[in-house]
């Protein structure tokens, strides 16, 4: 399909000449592959900003379970120090305990207790 546009400005018209020169390109080349590309622009800059606040969004979700983590380690630390001074045990009997029945990844053996 062809189109047509009048009434360009000649220093325009030379920088689109010398852009097109500059990449071995006759001026009709250079314009259509600029007019294509301009026809998906949109496209990608929405998808681009959806994806854009997507990770903010994500970002805003990791911050505020990163803050609840850190609560919650500072509970199990108030919990352990208050099972410490109930129990009049040592530390690490208690991080065994913890690792037993708090499901721990390294599991110690049950039988030991």
């Amino acid at each position: 399909m062809d189109i047509k546009i009048r009434k360009i400005d000649v220093a325009a018209v030379k920088k689109i000449d010398q852009m097109a020169k500059k990449k071995n390109l006759s001026r009709n080349e250079f314009l259509k592959i600029h007019l294509e590309k301009l026809a998906y622009i949109d496209p990608f800059i929405q998808e681009r900003n959806q994806i854009e606040e997507s990770i903010h969004h994500f970002i805003a979700v990791l911050g505020r379970v990163t803050d609840m983590v850190k609560e919650n380690n500072e509970e199990v630390k108030k919990l352990k120090t208050l099972f410490l001074m109930m129990m009049d045990t040592e530390e690490s009997e208690v991080d065994q305990f913890m690792n037993i029945f708090g499901g721990g990844s390294s599991e110690p053996d049950k039988k030991n207790l």
